[in-house]
């Protein structure tokens, strides 16, 4: 009988322990809305037109940007001024790798057209993982 016991504690403090360990390990998570305001914004910033690959970082992100593109528009992304690539409309989730752990990170959007554009700075570390939601005025 005393050697159940002695399981059944042991049981009991082992997944008491492991329980406390994963949810110290859980991301920070936040979640921000940005509403669109009218005009070009950064007129400066493009879009590559030529088929010539970029150099690629040895810089790896901790920092995850998602953006969900609440509007009917195309949408161009830059982070840091770098071009990262075209949201669908309606689209969700759609992830951005960012390496600029422990400072701000820049980020501007602009409808393909230019009618809308959307931009803020967000602070990024190794345990934050940002939604921004794209919206119409």
């Amino acid at each position: 009988m005393k050697k159940v016991m002695l399981i059944a504690i042991a049981v009991i403090g082992l997944s008491i322990c492991f329980s406390n360990q994963a949810s110290a390990q859980a991301k920070t998570q936040k979640k921000v809305m940005v509403y669109g305001k009218q005009g070009g914004g950064k007129e400066n910033l493009t879009v590559p037109t030529e088929d010539k690959p970029r150099a690629k970082s040895k810089k790896r992100g901790y920092c995850y940007l998602y953006l969900d593109n609440f509007t009917g528009y195309y949408v161009d992304v830059w982070v840091e001024d770098q071009y990262q690539g075209r949201l669908s409309p309606y689209a969700t989730s759609v992830r951005f790798d960012v390496w600029t752990p422990g400072n701000w990170t820049h980020w501007y959007a602009k409808s393909a057209g230019g009618t809308y554009y959307w931009t803020n700075d967000s602070y990024c570390n190794d345990s934050r993982v940002f939604t921004i939601n794209l919206k119409q005025p």
